[in-house]
């Protein structure tokens, strides 16, 4: 560790933990990630991901369900769609009205930026494909980040969502003032790269399950032995 003002600031997940969370949430994994997430398909990705935003996993799957029933997911096809419609199609998610309007507005200027092909952006070098996806209506870093790690993986780019945010912040892996971004290099760091994709998924598992935003079950969580907010609290 190293010490940084207050309080230790972790640097780096070591093999003795990476196992611990593996026992704990190994066996969450495939349980936990819908086939939806794994789409080839870009702009269906890019789809999803704005569904998920600030809802449940259960509820995106729903929405976008609901959404593919009715209409082909094509930009083509949700840049013309009536607004009532496609209320109507993804209602089941929650905050329908948001990101209905939204949906629309995206699949119009990926017709009118990218020419209906969101793969040829991610083709572009990595920071000028993030500047080109966050030019899009409703777009920020963690949205940009999903799609990118199509085409980097997660051992080059993290998403950072609520769940890592919090965990971060909570065991010291980061500030608890820290941005998206330094949220984001402070994980880089800690996670080596060899094993960063699994790990990562393990500590998501982790937040979702044990380290709750309301109701934490510190008790058994695997890292409160090195956890701040959990010695605390």
């Amino acid at each position: 560790m190293i010490k940084t003002g207050r309080r230790n600031y972790l640097t780096i997940l070591d093999s003795r933990l990476l196992n611990t969370l593996e026992e704990k949430y190994g066996p969450l994994w495939e349980t936990i990630w819908p086939e939806e997430y794994s789409f080839k398909d870009q702009f269906k990705k890019l789809v999803i991901t704005i569904l998920s935003q600030n809802t449940s996993n259960a509820n995106t799957i729903r929405a976008y369900r609901g959404l593919a029933a009715k209409f082909e997911i094509t930009p083509e096809v949700l840049a013309s769609a009536d607004i009532d419609q496609l209320k109507e199609a993804i209602r089941s998610g929650g905050l329908y009205n948001i990101k209905a309007k939204r949906l629309r507005d995206i699949s119009k200027a990926v017709l009118e930026k990218f020419n209906g092909d969101v793969e040829s952006v991610l083709a572009l070098p990595k920071e000028e494909a993030k500047t080109n996806l966050m030019e899009l209506p409703g777009i920020g870093d963690k949205t940009a980040d999903v799609l990118l790690t199509s085409r980097y993986s997660y051992q080059k780019i993290l998403p950072i969502d609520t769940h890592f945010d919090r965990v971060a912040k909570r065991v010291g892996i980061a500030k608890t003032n820290a941005n998206y971004n330094e949220v984001q290099e402070a994980y880089m760091k800690f996670l080596p790269e060899a094993y960063r994709e699994r790990a990562s998924g393990l500590l998501w598992l982790l937040a979702k399950n044990t380290c709750r935003a309301q109701n934490p079950k510190c008790g058994e969580c695997p890292l409160k032995e090195i956890c701040e907010y959990g010695t605390n609290h």
